[in-house]
């Protein structure tokens, strides 16, 4: 068993199902669930953490949740699914509202509601006695940077994330979330955010091919196929297989097949966070 921190968003997420694609001047219909917009557990600290948790690991959250009936209810579910809250600080205002709507072939499109993503708290100064093994940072929360230098193994961090300057050992982007200029030389625009510590720049393209681009050289992977039922949350999911797998000592190859694994097993469950699959845990192949 590792000691895994995640930093970023645990929220709850409300999901609606919808009879078909979105398209300009489409009139779609929703199923929501439970017959209301009921919250599920969702943002993308939850997502990672829970995928971990079920591969049989320690995961601390490190994040900030509304002190309102939403945040009770997403600290509540968080804990029920074995992740440490203890470094999750309450704040004050309301939880932002967060719809997700799945199209009949799985892949989702989020809307934030009334979201206002200005002004990140500032997170607490890492204690001695916090061990962490992995660290993954998917929110760029001001002072993320200290938790990553007190981290005792490799640090993986989503890209773009403006505010994140590192140290960091590999980031993980969507091409659907980077520029043209990105796209073009994308380890050096990673090198250029985090510092000289980047190994790697991991970029996914949904159900494509996976590549992790060096300073040297490029890694290609391309994922099994997967049936897609709901797509949320499996991009964290990725990344948490990812950190896995260097964690327990995966060289890149076997790290981007472990993540790839992950993320499949993720795309065939129902919900944001994977809270009913099992994901396992990654084990060397013996020569």
């Amino acid at each position: 068993m590792a000691e895994f921190l995640v930093i970023g968003a645990v929220a709850l997420d409300r999901p609606i199902r919808l009879n078909g694609p979105i398209s300009p001047g489409a009139r779609l219909q929703g199923r929501t669930l439970e017959g209301a917009l009921s919250g599920r557990l969702g943002g993308g600290a939850a997502n990672a953490g829970v995928a971990l948790v079920r591969a049989g690991h320690r995961v601390r959250l490190a994040a900030f949740v509304a002190a309102d009936a939403d945040g009770d209810t997403a600290l509540a579910t968080a804990q029920a699914e074995g992740l440490d809250t203890s470094l999750v600080h309450r704040r004050v205002g309301a939880s932002p509202k967060t719809l997700v709507l799945i199209d009949p072939a799985g892949e989702r499109s989020i809307v934030h509601l009334d979201a206002d993503f200005a002004g990140l708290p500032q997170l607490s100064v890492p204690d001695a006695i916090v061990a962490t093994d992995g660290l993954y940072v998917r929110g760029p929360y001001p002072g993320a940077e200290l938790w990553a230098q007190a981290c005792r193994g490799p640090v993986v961090a989503h890209w773009p994330a403006g505010r994140f300057k590192g140290p960091c050992d590999v980031l993980v982007a969507s091409a659907d979330d980077c520029n043209a200029s990105d796209l073009a030389a994308p380890f050096a625009a990673g090198l250029a955010q985090v510092g000289a510590r980047l190994q790697w720049l991991v970029l996914t393209c949904g159900p494509g091919e996976v590549t992790a681009y060096g300073p040297t050289r490029s890694v290609r992977v391309v994922p099994q196929p997967a049936r897609v039922v709901d797509a949320t949350g499996a991009g964290d999911v990725f990344a948490a297989g990812l950190l896995e797998a260097l964690v327990a000592g995966a060289g890149i190859e076997a790290a981007l097949a472990h993540a790839c694994e992950w993320g499949a097993l993720a795309v065939g469950l129902e919900g944001s966070a994977p809270t009913g699959g099992h994901f396992p845990a990654f084990r060397p192949v013996s020569p």
